[in-house]
């Protein structure tokens, strides 16, 4: 009688210990996910950025007086992640990895690269790069 108590014990800790174990992979499971939700956030957060950088400088550029003439920096990488700039018409779209975002902007001459970028309102004409 007491090897089948032993065997009972047994097979119970072992099923105790394998449902614990499903309970901390699901628990595991739940925490990456989450983690992964929060950097797609963080990269539509600095995706935004940059676009709303690139608006404000080309509309400071749009609202002063002939002969402005400012250089603005535009990072080669995004949180060290290589990234696209678009510019189509008066509108330009960021995209990194797995995150977007369009944003218009008033018509400009040129066109908006990685690194430094000079912007010269010329007659009301505005020039970039």
């Amino acid at each position: 009688m007491g090897k089948h108590i032993r065997a009972q014990i047994a097979i119970e800790f072992i099923f105790l210990v394998s449902v614990a174990f499903i309970i901390l992979l699901i628990f595991l499971k739940a925490v990456g996910d989450q983690a992964d939700d929060l950097n797609e956030k963080k990269e539509f957060v600095l995706v935004k950025d940059l676009a709303y950088k690139i608006q404000y400088e080309i509309n400071m550029a749009t609202q002063v007086k002939s002969g402005y003439n400012r250089t603005f920096f535009i990072p080669e990488k995004l949180d060290n992640k290589d990234y696209t700039i678009t510019k189509i018409g008066n509108k330009i779209t960021i995209g990194l990895k797995n995150s977007e975002f369009t944003i218009t902007i008033p018509e400009i001459n040129g066109n908006i690269n990685k690194s430094n970028n000079t912007i010269i309102n010329k007659g009301g004409v505005i020039y970039l790069n």
